[in-house]
């Protein structure tokens, strides 16, 4: 029997979410949205159910919570206020949020979980982008299988975990994500501010290099595939990079000191030699300040 699946909040993961389900052979009934007329619009893009009162939340087998942070606490209560049957799984996708949030719907013997996808979902962003990528999946042993069976349904992998510092969890999946878009553009920006080439160059020269980065540190470890003029502790050449944006590029300064203090931390720990880090890390202080390691 197909799995029904109700979604609360039609915004780009609840969409994303709803074609994929309904792709894999799910029933899916609808959204739950403040904006009925909204959610109905949504949904009847989909080709999926329709605008759904949250009393008919108790139907679903599954009910996904595809909103804001800000607003997942008074969607799971109002939710809650309606009822729900024991053999109901309801998920959030929240990164941020615990399983402590669905206080209310555990008082009423609801099973509960979270279904993190980790993957970018910008309206920019084409869809089939997001298969492979891993979610974090929480909750109790006896809601495993629906969820792995979940993430099969999206083409996402599942990693299984146990509660967690999920403040801190989302604090590192931060860099990872929009800080790698921000130090794309950065890159990118300082290379065309520098000249001589088109921008789809600039482009795929930071492609490139972020791409062959990430997977060194993949396959053999951060540190130990550390390349550039702060492993080998080459201090003038960070202080003419400092100079230079100090001069051209002075909004960027903060952002190279900071990724190059790191680089320094983790190019000790690989071995380079105490005076070398510290010469590195005084050339980044273009003021004379010292920098820690």
């Amino acid at each position: 029997m197909p799995v029904r699946i109700a979604i609360v909040g039609h915004g780009r993961v609840g969409s994303v979410f709803a074609r994929r389900f309904a792709r894999a052979g799910a029933d899916v009934m609808g959204f739950v949205g403040r904006d009925e007329a909204r959610a109905q619009a949504a949904a009847a893009a989909l080709g999926v159910g329709g605008a759904l009162d949250v009393s008919a939340l108790d139907r679903a087998h599954c009910v996904v919570f595809a909103v804001g942070d800000a607003q997942l606490e008074d969607a799971i209560e109002g939710a809650a206020r309606v009822g729900g049957r024991r053999c109901r799984l309801w998920l959030h996708t929240s990164g941020s949020q615990g399983l402590d949030v669905f206080a209310p719907a555990a008082a009423l013997g609801v099973r509960t979980g979270a279904l993190h996808p980790l993957a970018p979902f910008a309206a920019s962003l084409d869809e089939a982008e997001i298969a492979g990528a891993p979610a974090v999946c929480l909750g109790a042993p006896r809601s495993r299988s629906l969820r792995e069976r979940l993430c099969r349904m999206l083409e996402l992998v599942p990693v299984f975990c146990d509660e967690h510092d999920r403040a801190g969890y989302h604090a590192a999946c931060a860099p990872a994500a929009h800080g790698a878009a921000a130090l794309y553009s950065l890159s990118q920006d300082l290379l065309e501010r520098a000249g001589g080439m088109a921008s789809e160059d600039s482009s795929r020269i930071v492609a490139a290099l972020m791409g062959a980065a990430v997977t060194g540190a993949r396959r053999h470890g951060a540190s130990v595939s550390l390349s550039g003029p702060v492993r080998r502790g080459d201090a003038a050449t960070v202080s003419a990079h400092v100079a230079r944006l100090s001069a051209a590029a002075p909004d960027a300064l903060p952002a190279y000191r900071a990724l190059m203090a790191q680089a320094a931390a983790m190019a000790q720990r690989e071995g380079l030699a105490p005076e070398q880090v510290q010469a590195v890390l005084q050339s980044l202080a273009a003021d004379g300040a010292s920098w820690r390691s």
